[in-house]
């Protein structure tokens, strides 16, 4: 018989003859009854890294005269990006589209729609001081660029925050089938696998653009919050009753 009790932070099942049990055990010829818990692990961590994305959008009635004042923009961002540590191989254009909308015979004057041929450049800046967030997206706004598209932070170091939140995360399963074991009336015998299970990682933490005006005119603070790094572990027990 199978009994199965859902808990808000936990699933746990009592089963016996579980398949990957029996594997465990090496042969087929007896079954064994488990439980397996699922749990959960946060920790925050201050982001040590950001990644702003510029967009520059240029123009012209000739394609040729497009993409050149498109790359004059991007061109002018590395020097403006020196003076503040940040090496060529930091910058890098994500992407990057030349489109042509003709003109009609009668445009309306009161369009905001752009004519002619149009090119859109993402490029993305890796800063490793979260502190001079700000200074790189004035930089870009003093380098041309048509809009700052948004900041995402993350951490350098995503493998040692990961383990913390899977330690955290088998301390909380482990707690778990304590505990339900002990209302069960149930031994806890031995660990039968632990493993990783989906819905862990870290999100991350995106910041809208700061706007360009208010970045032309006073130097642009960025603050970031922390990130939420989050795990799941899974862990199968061999159970017996708590008096042979």
């Amino acid at each position: 018989m199978k009994h199965r009790i859902l808990a808000t932070l936990a699933t746990f099942t009592i089963a016996a003859g579980m398949a990957t049990a029996a594997s465990a055990q090496g042969s087929g010829s007896r079954h064994i009854p488990t439980l397996t818990v699922t749990g959960t692990g946060t920790v925050m961590r201050a982001p040590d890294q950001a990644t702003v994305s510029f967009r520059i959008e240029t123009t012209d009635d000739q394609a040729a005269a497009a993409t050149s004042a498109n790359a004059a923009i991007a061109d002018a961002l590395a020097p403006r990006l020196a003076p503040l540590h940040i090496p060529a191989s930091a910058i890098s254009t994500s992407g990057y589209s030349l489109s042509y909308n003709p003109r009609p015979p009668k445009p309306d004057p009161a369009s905001q729609q752009r004519y002619g041929y149009t090119v859109e450049r993402t490029i993305e800046v890796v800063v490793n001081s979260v502190e001079g967030t700000g200074a790189v997206v004035d930089a870009g706004v003093a380098a041309g660029v048509t809009n700052v598209n948004g900041i995402t932070f993350s951490l350098r170091d995503r493998g040692a925050a990961i383990r913390s939140a899977q330690a955290a995360a088998l301390a909380d399963a482990v707690a778990q089938a304590r505990g339900l074991a002990g209302a069960a009336k149930l031994r806890l015998v031995r660990i039968l696998a632990i493993a990783p299970s989906g819905g862990g990682g870290i999100a991350p933490l995106v910041r809208a653009s700061p706007g360009l005006m208010m970045a032309a005119a006073v130097p642009t603070t960025i603050s970031p919050g922390d990130l939420t790094v989050r795990a799941n572990v899974t862990v199968a027990y061999e159970i017996a009753p708590e008096h042979p």
